[in-house]
């Protein structure tokens, strides 16, 4: 009889794939937001860009189609009616607000690689508040990423846009806390979790949405595939993957999604996404602490 608890290579293969994939997927947050921020037609031969849509808007459409897409995916149990989902789902909609937002105003490649410090953040608000003990490894992860925040301001002072750069870190920090959060609603389903997070962004950011321009019907269409192919699909991916791939090694493969973001992004506006001595500074820090964190040496040691 086969043993379930020990997946074949082939399976752990498919896993990897699908992780790979998703990465990819979540690595187009930048471009999209280029497709409604500035005119790719010369590019694509398509753009978005008009009738002007603000970034809350943005943030609005990318959720809601997020969670309707992966609606029919939930399978809520009597155990989901918990008020422990509303503060959760409340930081997921500061997080997505405050990310779309400094994607829209600011570089791509700042947005993506200050969010990714949420795990750093994590570690750092349990040290704070629950005197949770920090290894040498998590302390050079946490050196190597401030350092690494340090010279992404240091790119948003220069170059007259500290506003975006402040949002992508107040990202980070809410990032940190549905990391947080998440780990609170470990004993529920992962799924019906996600939906209502997506939700009950969406649901935060309507009442700002229906003061705004009403956006064209492409508009629509284009922020419904921004949602499946950016956020419900790649969610579902690695849910799946995330059964078989040991959640070490799967953060060490979604480290596409920050190298491979500015790229497409740049591809779409260059002028938009201009590369600084900082921001190759910042990325070399923010990669090197998320790798640093990551890797089995940086385990946290037991005590002696």
């Amino acid at each position: 009889m086969e043993d379930r608890m020990s997946p074949s290579q082939a399976e752990v293969a498919r896993a990897r794939i699908l992780l790979v994939a998703a990465a990819v997927l979540w690595s187009l947050s930048g471009a999209f937001t280029r497709v409604m921020t500035t005119d790719t037609t010369g590019v694509i031969g398509f753009s978005a860009h008009e009738p002007p849509m603000s970034p809350l808007a943005m943030a609005f459409w990318r959720v809601l189609w997020g969670g309707l897409i992966m609606l029919p995916f939930a399978r809520p149990t009597r155990a989901c009616l918990t008020w422990r989902l509303v503060p959760v789902g409340l930081a997921f909609a500061f997080m997505n607000a405050t990310f779309v937002s400094a994607l829209a105003l600011g570089s791509s490649a700042s947005a993506v690689l200050l969010q990714y410090t949420a795990p750093l953040w994590v570690a750092l608000i349990g040290w704070v508040f629950w005197q949770e003990k920090i290894d040498r490894g998590t302390l050079a992860s946490l050196a190597l990423a401030m350092g690494g925040v340090g010279c992404l301001v240091m790119e948003g002072w220069e170059g007259g846009s500290l506003v975006p750069v402040g949002l992508a870190v107040a990202s980070g920090v809410g990032f940190a806390l549905v990391l947080l959060g998440l780990g609170w609603l470990k004993d529920l389903p992962g799924t019906p979790v996600t939906v209502f997070n997506f939700l009950t962004g969406a649901a935060v950011l309507l009442p700002m949405v229906l003061v705004q321009q009403a956006p064209s019907p492409g508009q629509v269409a284009f922020m419904a595939a921004f949602g499946f192919f950016q956020m419900g699909l790649p969610y579902l991916m690695a849910a799946r993957a995330l059964r078989v791939v040991p959640a070490r090694e799967a953060s060490l493969i979604t480290l596409l999604e920050p190298l491979l973001n500015p790229v497409w992004s740049r591809l779409l506006a260059r002028d938009a996404e201009p590369v600084t001595i900082w921001l190759v500074l910042g990325a070399l820090g923010i990669l090197g602490a998320l790798i640093t964190r990551a890797l089995p040496w940086s385990k946290r040691e037991s005590p002696s």
